[in-house]
């Protein structure tokens, strides 16, 4: 969402006495009418941990979940207000928004109480929740409302009409159901944008900035291929360094230092005369093993049939050739799990899938009974392997560098094609395992924001949480 920046010269204190630090309070406000959103009284059924026995209350239990598991792990003295709706939004049967929430503003240039806190770096922009930790102040601006973030859903996800062959799970478990997608997940993720996960007010997409100032987050930003800070980019820099596709990086050290305790080894796959690349390990099936991984001849055979003979959705013909080789298959059609499935029936020793759209491709999913290894590589590597196909294929881990960094430092989101609202202001998909701040939510995401599970906490920690 787009995030009114404000300038604080008219801060008002209401807090007279600095506190200890302590867990912060995390507030949710219902901001819904009567009769929908979380006061929608449709009657439902207690799932995952979730007591809610109507579709509001159970809405209203996520949130307030997601509330709780960020206040247990930040520390400020002031409240944090989240005005939350779970009203209607736009939405067909096939498509629509899910949601989104990001800080209700951003302040610069205010000061810190004399009786404590911290000064905010001059002309520098910092979203409400962090500028009121700093400075141990509420900052409120004449005719605004007293909270820090904002958070809207679609509450009709799943009705007839809205995205209607899926739906919200509101378990507090991360069990859903693969058509259905985890609330808690979502929101986890989006308060983590309005708590500071985001470079605005600066635009990701062409480098200008409010008042010509600087986010809080860019002194953390930097560009290996220039070798410079976003805070020293000029404006056209920055928005070419937002497309320079895994070279955009974060620095700041609470990151770094968790890299090594929450991020796996790096995967790669060897072909000659494909070349190298790396790949992304699937979230099921065994792990490979470092210094043995998956060797062996990989062969692209048509499946028996259905929308096309290169997904691996059907089982093999007997006479197809996977049976002690590595299968290619292309995404798209069934889930990853099925076409592991499908190659381990024919006899496979391992899976590369490759992705249908230009990017990294982790494949997700859990399954029992999966005895071989599947990997992900990109839609150009997958067709210059299958043109050559066969051919002698290594995969390997390199136990000197971690899954999704870059010279060291954990990458962030910046594909070549600028993706509005999801460049720049996440991490990159290739970090593995998947962490809470990628553009997109994974079905192996769990319900946690610091390491050794994500590294969310402790980029909010670089900027001054």
């Amino acid at each position: 969402m787009t995030t009114r920046w404000l300038t604080a010269s008219l801060a008002l204190l209401l807090t007279a006495a600095p506190v200890a630090a302590q867990s912060a309070r995390v507030i949710v406000i219902n901001g819904d009418e009567p009769g929908i959103g979380f006061n929608d009284p449709t009657p439902a059924v207690p799932v995952g941990g979730n007591p809610g026995t109507t579709r509001g209350q159970q809405a209203l239990n996520v949130f307030q979940r997601a509330a709780d598991l960020w206040g247990r792990n930040l520390q400020t003295s002031q409240p944090v207000v989240v005005l939350a709706l779970f009203s209607p939004l736009a939405c067909t049967a096939t498509s629509g928004t899910l949601g989104a929430a990001g800080a209700w503003n951003y302040f610069a240039n205010v000061p810190a109480l004399k009786q404590g806190g911290t000064a905010l770096t001059p002309d520098t922009w910092y979203p409400a929740a962090l500028a009121e930790k700093l400075t141990r102040q509420d900052i409120v601006v004449p005719d605004d409302l007293p909270i820090e973030l904002i958070a809207f859903f679609n509450g009709d996800l799943g009705k007839p009409g809205c995205l209607e062959n899926s739906g919200w799970y509101f378990g507090l478990d991360n069990q859903q159901a693969s058509n259905q997608t985890d609330l808690l997940g979502v929101v986890l993720h989006e308060f983590g944008h309005g708590l500071g996960v985001s470079v605005g007010p600066t635009s990701a997409s062409s480098g200008n900035r409010a008042l010509g100032w600087p986010s809080v987050w860019e002194q953390y930003m930097s560009d290996v291929t220039t070798g410079k800070r976003w805070l020293d980019m000029t404006s056209a820099e920055r928005a070419a360094s937002a497309r320079n596709n895994w070279n955009l990086v974060w620095t700041g050290a609470k990151v770094t230092n968790s890299i090594s305790s929450t991020l796996e080894f790096l995967a790669t796959i060897e072909a000659d005369p494909v070349g190298t690349q790396e790949v992304g390990a699937a979230t099921y099936g065994p792990s490979l093993a470092r210094g043995l991984g998956l060797r062996g001849v990989l062969v692209a055979p048509d499946d028996g049939g259905g929308v096309s003979l290169q997904d691996g959705c059907e089982p093999y013909p007997a006479a197809s050739s996977v049976a002690g080789n590595i299968v290619l298959v292309n995404r798209g059609t069934c889930s990853f799990v099925v076409k592991t499935a499908q190659a381990q029936a024919a006899g496979a020793i391992g899976v590369v899938i490759a992705n249908n759209a230009p990017g990294f491709l982790s494949p997700g999913g859990s399954a029992s009974g999966i005895a071989i290894p599947t990997v992900g590589v990109t839609q150009a590597y997958g067709a210059a392997l299958r043109a050559a196909a066969p051919l002698d294929v290594r995969v390997q881990l390199d136990s000197s560098v971690r899954q999704g960094t870059t010279a060291g430092f954990a990458r962030l989101y910046a594909p070549t094609t600028f993706a509005q609202g999801s460049s720049v202001s996440h991490f990159d998909t290739s970090l593995t395992p998947s962490v809470l701040m990628e553009p997109f939510i994974t079905p192996d995401l769990v319900s946690k924001v610091r390491n050794p599970f994500d590294l969310t906490l402790p980029l909010l920690k670089d900027i001054g949480w």
